[in-house]
Protein backbone atom coordinates (compact mmCIF):
# COMPACT_ATOMS: atom_id res chain seq x y z
CA UNK A 1 0.00 0.00 0.00
CA UNK A 2 0.97 3.10 -0.95
CA UNK A 3 1.77 6.35 1.87
CA UNK A 4 -0.81 8.74 -0.17
CA UNK A 5 -3.62 5.83 0.20
CA UNK A 6 -6.45 6.03 2.14
CA UNK A 7 -8.63 3.16 3.62
CA UNK A 8 -12.49 3.98 3.83
CA UNK A 9 -14.73 1.87 6.27
CA UNK A 10 -18.45 2.07 5.15
CA UNK A 11 -20.87 2.63 8.70
CA UNK A 12 -24.31 1.28 8.83
CA UNK A 13 -27.12 4.34 9.15
CA UNK A 14 -30.74 2.96 10.41
CA UNK A 15 -33.66 5.32 9.90
CA UNK A 16 -36.52 5.14 12.26
CA UNK A 17 -40.06 7.00 11.86
CA UNK A 18 -40.82 9.59 13.99
CA UNK A 19 -44.20 8.97 15.43
CA UNK A 20 -46.16 8.55 19.17
CA UNK A 21 -42.36 7.86 20.81
CA UNK A 22 -41.79 11.40 19.97
CA UNK A 23 -45.07 12.72 20.99
CA UNK A 24 -44.95 11.18 24.40
CA UNK A 25 -41.52 12.20 24.94
CA UNK A 26 -43.28 15.87 24.20
CA UNK A 27 -45.82 15.14 26.60
CA UNK A 28 -43.22 14.29 29.00
CA UNK A 29 -40.93 17.23 29.05
CA UNK A 30 -43.77 19.32 29.16
CA UNK A 31 -44.97 17.66 32.25
CA UNK A 32 -41.19 18.20 33.87
CA UNK A 33 -41.54 21.74 33.57
CA UNK A 34 -44.76 21.90 35.06
CA UNK A 35 -43.38 20.31 38.16
CA UNK A 36 -40.41 22.06 38.41
CA UNK A 37 -42.44 24.87 38.57
CA UNK A 38 -44.84 23.51 41.11
CA UNK A 39 -42.09 22.95 43.19
CA UNK A 40 -40.28 26.48 43.14
CA UNK A 41 -44.07 27.54 44.15
CA UNK A 42 -44.02 25.83 46.75
CA UNK A 43 -40.78 26.41 48.10
CA UNK A 44 -41.39 30.15 47.80
CA UNK A 45 -44.60 29.91 49.55
CA UNK A 46 -42.83 27.76 52.35
CA UNK A 47 -39.61 29.27 52.83
CA UNK A 48 -40.70 33.24 51.85
CA UNK A 49 -44.53 33.72 51.78
CA UNK A 50 -45.64 32.15 54.70
CA UNK A 51 -42.56 33.29 57.44
CA UNK A 52 -43.44 37.02 55.90
CA UNK A 53 -47.44 36.37 56.38
CA UNK A 54 -46.78 34.99 59.75
CA UNK A 55 -44.28 37.67 61.20
CA UNK A 56 -46.79 40.66 59.28
CA UNK A 57 -49.85 38.72 61.55
CA UNK A 58 -47.94 38.00 64.74
CA UNK A 59 -46.42 41.60 64.93
CA UNK A 60 -49.77 43.40 63.88
CA UNK A 61 -52.08 41.33 64.78
CA UNK A 62 -50.87 39.41 68.04
CA UNK A 63 -47.68 40.94 69.33
CA UNK A 64 -48.29 43.10 72.76
CA UNK A 65 -46.47 45.90 73.40
CA UNK A 66 -43.30 45.81 75.45
CA UNK A 67 -41.98 49.11 77.43
CA UNK A 68 -38.45 49.18 78.51
CA UNK A 69 -36.88 51.58 80.97
CA UNK A 70 -33.74 52.38 80.81
CA UNK A 71 -31.27 53.20 83.75
CA UNK A 72 -27.70 54.55 83.35
CA UNK A 73 -25.50 54.63 86.33
CA UNK A 74 -21.67 54.98 87.74
CA UNK A 75 -20.49 52.71 89.83
CA UNK A 76 -17.40 54.70 92.06
CA UNK A 77 -15.29 53.12 94.40
CA UNK A 78 -15.22 54.70 98.33
CA UNK A 79 -14.29 58.05 98.94
CA UNK A 80 -10.56 58.41 99.34
CA UNK A 81 -7.97 61.01 100.05
CA UNK A 82 -6.64 63.58 97.57
CA UNK A 83 -3.09 61.95 98.31
CA UNK A 84 -4.83 58.59 97.13
CA UNK A 85 -6.81 59.91 94.64
CA UNK A 86 -3.46 61.33 93.01
CA UNK A 87 -1.77 58.17 93.12
CA UNK A 88 -4.77 56.12 91.66
CA UNK A 89 -4.88 58.27 88.25
CA UNK A 90 -0.67 58.01 88.36
CA UNK A 91 -0.70 54.14 88.47
CA UNK A 92 -4.60 53.56 87.42
CA UNK A 93 -5.74 51.69 90.40
CA UNK A 94 -8.68 53.81 90.85
CA UNK A 95 -9.81 53.24 87.31
CA UNK A 96 -9.46 49.83 87.71
CA UNK A 97 -11.32 49.38 91.31
CA UNK A 98 -14.54 51.35 89.53
CA UNK A 99 -13.99 48.74 86.80
CA UNK A 100 -14.02 45.72 88.46
CA UNK A 101 -16.76 47.18 90.58
CA UNK A 102 -18.51 47.52 87.39
CA UNK A 103 -18.41 43.84 85.92
CA UNK A 104 -19.22 42.77 89.78
CA UNK A 105 -22.76 44.90 88.95
CA UNK A 106 -23.31 43.63 85.37
CA UNK A 107 -22.68 39.98 86.55
CA UNK A 108 -24.94 40.22 89.55
CA UNK A 109 -27.70 41.83 87.37
CA UNK A 110 -27.64 39.26 84.88
CA UNK A 111 -27.51 36.11 87.90
CA UNK A 112 -29.88 34.26 88.99
CA UNK A 113 -29.86 35.92 92.99
CA UNK A 114 -31.02 39.28 91.31
CA UNK A 115 -33.78 37.43 89.72
CA UNK A 116 -34.85 35.19 92.80
CA UNK A 117 -34.92 38.54 95.06
CA UNK A 118 -37.09 40.45 92.08
CA UNK A 119 -39.33 37.73 92.83
CA UNK A 120 -39.64 38.03 96.62
CA UNK A 121 -40.05 41.77 96.46
CA UNK A 122 -40.24 42.77 93.27
CA UNK A 123 -43.22 41.35 91.50
CA UNK A 124 -41.41 39.77 88.61
CA UNK A 125 -43.64 36.51 88.41
CA UNK A 126 -46.56 39.45 88.29
CA UNK A 127 -44.77 41.10 85.49
CA UNK A 128 -44.40 37.61 83.06
CA UNK A 129 -48.06 36.83 83.79
CA UNK A 130 -49.81 40.18 82.97
CA UNK A 131 -52.77 39.69 80.51
CA UNK A 132 -51.58 41.97 78.29
CA UNK A 133 -48.39 39.50 77.15
CA UNK A 134 -48.65 37.56 74.05
CA UNK A 135 -48.10 33.75 74.15
CA UNK A 136 -44.93 33.99 72.77
CA UNK A 137 -43.63 36.30 75.44
CA UNK A 138 -45.59 34.62 78.30
CA UNK A 139 -44.49 32.74 81.39
CA UNK A 140 -44.97 30.01 81.81
CA UNK A 141 -44.86 28.96 77.92
CA UNK A 142 -47.62 27.12 76.22
CA UNK A 143 -45.99 23.80 75.60
CA UNK A 144 -43.26 23.56 78.29
CA UNK A 145 -43.52 23.29 82.09
CA UNK A 146 -42.12 26.07 84.30
CA UNK A 147 -39.34 25.32 85.62
CA UNK A 148 -36.22 27.14 87.26
CA UNK A 149 -33.78 26.98 84.01
CA UNK A 150 -36.46 28.31 81.74
CA UNK A 151 -37.55 31.05 84.38
CA UNK A 152 -34.23 32.18 84.14
CA UNK A 153 -33.48 32.24 80.32
CA UNK A 154 -36.71 34.09 80.03
CA UNK A 155 -35.62 36.72 82.50
CA UNK A 156 -32.58 37.26 80.78
CA UNK A 157 -34.42 38.06 77.34
CA UNK A 158 -36.55 41.19 79.74
CA UNK A 159 -33.34 42.12 80.98
CA UNK A 160 -30.06 43.73 79.68
CA UNK A 161 -27.16 45.52 81.56
CA UNK A 162 -24.12 46.68 79.20
CA UNK A 163 -20.60 48.77 80.94
CA UNK A 164 -18.57 51.23 78.64
CA UNK A 165 -15.20 51.11 79.96
CA UNK A 166 -14.22 53.84 78.16
CA UNK A 167 -16.81 56.31 79.79
CA UNK A 168 -17.24 54.12 83.21
CA UNK A 169 -21.19 54.36 82.61
CA UNK A 170 -23.10 51.20 83.01
CA UNK A 171 -26.80 50.89 81.10
CA UNK A 172 -29.45 48.93 82.58
CA UNK A 173 -32.37 48.12 80.17
CA UNK A 174 -35.73 46.40 81.63
CA UNK A 175 -38.41 45.28 79.52
CA UNK A 176 -41.97 44.37 80.83
CA UNK A 177 -45.21 44.67 79.17
CA UNK A 178 -46.52 47.17 81.52
CA UNK A 179 -44.02 50.94 81.71
CA UNK A 180 -44.50 50.43 85.73
CA UNK A 181 -43.23 47.02 85.96
CA UNK A 182 -40.26 47.93 84.08
CA UNK A 183 -39.53 51.10 85.95
CA UNK A 184 -40.10 49.12 89.60
CA UNK A 185 -37.96 46.15 88.32
CA UNK A 186 -35.26 48.59 87.47
CA UNK A 187 -35.28 50.24 90.73
CA UNK A 188 -35.08 47.41 92.18
CA UNK A 189 -32.31 45.91 90.47
CA UNK A 190 -30.03 49.76 91.01
CA UNK A 191 -30.97 49.18 94.74
CA UNK A 192 -29.75 46.09 95.24
CA UNK A 193 -26.75 46.62 92.99
CA UNK A 194 -25.79 49.54 95.55
CA UNK A 195 -26.31 47.43 98.48
CA UNK A 196 -24.01 44.72 97.02
CA UNK A 197 -21.12 47.11 96.31
CA UNK A 198 -21.60 49.07 99.79
CA UNK A 199 -21.46 45.59 101.52
CA UNK A 200 -18.42 44.80 99.15
CA UNK A 201 -17.15 48.41 100.39
CA UNK A 202 -17.79 48.20 103.94
CA UNK A 203 -15.83 44.46 103.87
CA UNK A 204 -12.82 45.61 102.16
CA UNK A 205 -12.89 48.44 104.98
CA UNK A 206 -12.92 46.23 107.82
CA UNK A 207 -9.59 44.22 106.20
CA UNK A 208 -8.01 47.11 105.68
CA UNK A 209 -8.80 48.53 109.15
CA UNK A 210 -7.98 44.85 110.34
CA UNK A 211 -4.65 45.01 108.83
CA UNK A 212 -3.86 48.49 109.95
CA UNK A 213 -4.54 47.71 113.53
CA UNK A 214 -2.35 44.41 112.95
CA UNK A 215 0.51 46.42 111.71
CA UNK A 216 0.14 48.57 114.39
CA UNK A 217 0.54 45.82 117.04
CA UNK A 218 3.67 44.83 114.93
CA UNK A 219 5.31 47.55 115.06
CA UNK A 220 4.30 48.42 118.47
CA UNK A 221 6.04 45.25 119.58
CA UNK A 222 8.89 46.05 117.77
CA UNK A 223 9.45 49.47 119.17
CA UNK A 224 9.45 48.01 122.84
CA UNK A 225 11.91 45.17 121.72
CA UNK A 226 13.85 48.04 120.37
CA UNK A 227 13.98 49.96 123.65
CA UNK A 228 15.19 47.11 125.14
CA UNK A 229 18.08 46.21 123.57
CA UNK A 230 18.93 49.99 123.56
CA UNK A 231 18.50 49.56 127.79
CA UNK A 232 20.59 46.21 127.86
CA UNK A 233 23.42 48.19 125.59
CA UNK A 234 23.52 51.19 128.15
CA UNK A 235 23.39 48.97 131.17
CA UNK A 236 26.17 46.40 129.57
CA UNK A 237 28.26 48.85 128.98
CA UNK A 238 27.64 51.17 131.54
CA UNK A 239 27.41 54.73 129.29
CA UNK A 240 24.10 56.47 128.14
CA UNK A 241 25.09 57.25 124.14
CA UNK A 242 28.68 55.96 123.36
CA UNK A 243 27.94 58.65 120.79
CA UNK A 244 28.93 61.45 123.21
CA UNK A 245 31.58 59.37 125.16
CA UNK A 246 33.29 59.11 121.82
CA UNK A 247 32.61 62.93 121.46
CA UNK A 248 34.43 63.73 124.73
CA UNK A 249 37.28 61.50 123.59
CA UNK A 250 37.95 63.44 120.77
CA UNK A 251 37.83 66.74 122.82
CA UNK A 252 40.75 64.90 125.01
CA UNK A 253 42.30 64.27 122.19
CA UNK A 254 42.38 67.91 120.78
CA UNK A 255 43.26 69.05 124.20
CA UNK A 256 46.26 66.99 124.72
CA UNK A 257 47.47 68.12 120.74
CA UNK A 258 46.82 71.58 121.82
CA UNK A 259 49.38 70.77 124.70
CA UNK A 260 51.98 68.99 123.04
CA UNK A 261 51.94 71.49 120.21
CA UNK A 262 52.26 74.52 122.76
CA UNK A 263 55.21 72.36 124.36
CA UNK A 264 56.99 72.04 121.15
CA UNK A 265 56.96 75.24 121.18
CA UNK A 266 58.47 76.77 124.38
CA UNK A 267 60.90 73.60 123.71
CA UNK A 268 62.00 75.22 120.68
CA UNK A 269 62.41 78.92 122.18
CA UNK A 270 64.38 77.19 125.39
CA UNK A 271 66.93 75.46 123.20
CA UNK A 272 67.58 78.73 121.35
CA UNK A 273 68.25 80.63 124.35
CA UNK A 274 69.19 78.03 127.08
CA UNK A 275 70.35 74.82 125.18
CA UNK A 276 71.69 72.95 128.21
CA UNK A 277 69.16 74.91 130.41
CA UNK A 278 67.21 72.35 132.84
CA UNK A 279 64.12 73.28 131.72
CA UNK A 280 64.91 71.23 128.23
CA UNK A 281 64.62 67.62 129.75
CA UNK A 282 61.36 68.50 131.75
CA UNK A 283 59.89 70.11 128.66
CA UNK A 284 60.69 66.65 126.72
CA UNK A 285 59.17 64.67 129.81
CA UNK A 286 56.24 66.46 129.11
CA UNK A 287 56.11 66.58 125.24
CA UNK A 288 56.62 62.13 125.80
CA UNK A 289 53.69 62.35 128.47
CA UNK A 290 51.30 63.81 126.54
CA UNK A 291 51.60 61.84 123.30
CA UNK A 292 51.76 58.80 125.54
CA UNK A 293 48.23 60.14 126.68
CA UNK A 294 47.34 61.39 123.09
CA UNK A 295 47.61 57.52 121.63
CA UNK A 296 45.71 56.04 125.33
CA UNK A 297 43.12 58.56 124.34
CA UNK A 298 43.09 57.30 120.51
CA UNK A 299 42.75 53.33 122.12
CA UNK A 300 39.92 54.15 123.36
CA UNK A 301 38.09 55.26 120.02
CA UNK A 302 39.22 52.65 118.31
CA UNK A 303 41.29 49.67 117.69
CA UNK A 304 40.56 46.81 120.14
CA UNK A 305 37.35 44.96 121.15
CA UNK A 306 37.05 47.76 124.46
CA UNK A 307 37.04 50.43 121.92
CA UNK A 308 33.73 52.73 121.29
CA UNK A 309 33.42 52.54 117.54
CA UNK A 310 32.30 49.48 117.47
CA UNK A 311 30.10 50.26 120.67
CA UNK A 312 29.37 53.53 118.51
CA UNK A 313 27.98 51.48 115.70
CA UNK A 314 26.00 49.15 117.85
CA UNK A 315 24.18 51.40 119.56
CA UNK A 316 23.32 53.56 116.25
CA UNK A 317 21.95 50.27 114.94
CA UNK A 318 19.67 49.57 117.78
CA UNK A 319 18.78 53.53 117.99
CA UNK A 320 17.81 53.29 114.31
CA UNK A 321 15.25 50.05 115.37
Amino acid sequence: MRPDQRIVTPQRIELVRLGAVGAASIQGSAKDRWTALIRRGALFLLLVALPTVSCAIYFFAIAAPRYESEVKFVVRSPATSAANQLGGLVQGTSVLRSSDDAYIVQEYILSRDAMNSLIDSAGLMDAFERPEADFLWRYPPLVFQPTAERLYKHYLKFVSVDYDHSTGVATLKVQAFRPDDARTIAEALVQRSEALINSLNQRSGADAIASALDEVKTAERRAHEALDAVTDFRNRMKTIDPSQSSLATFNTIASLSLATAEANATLTDVEKETPGGPQVAALKHKIDALQQQIGVERLKLAGSSDSLAPQVAEYEGLVLN
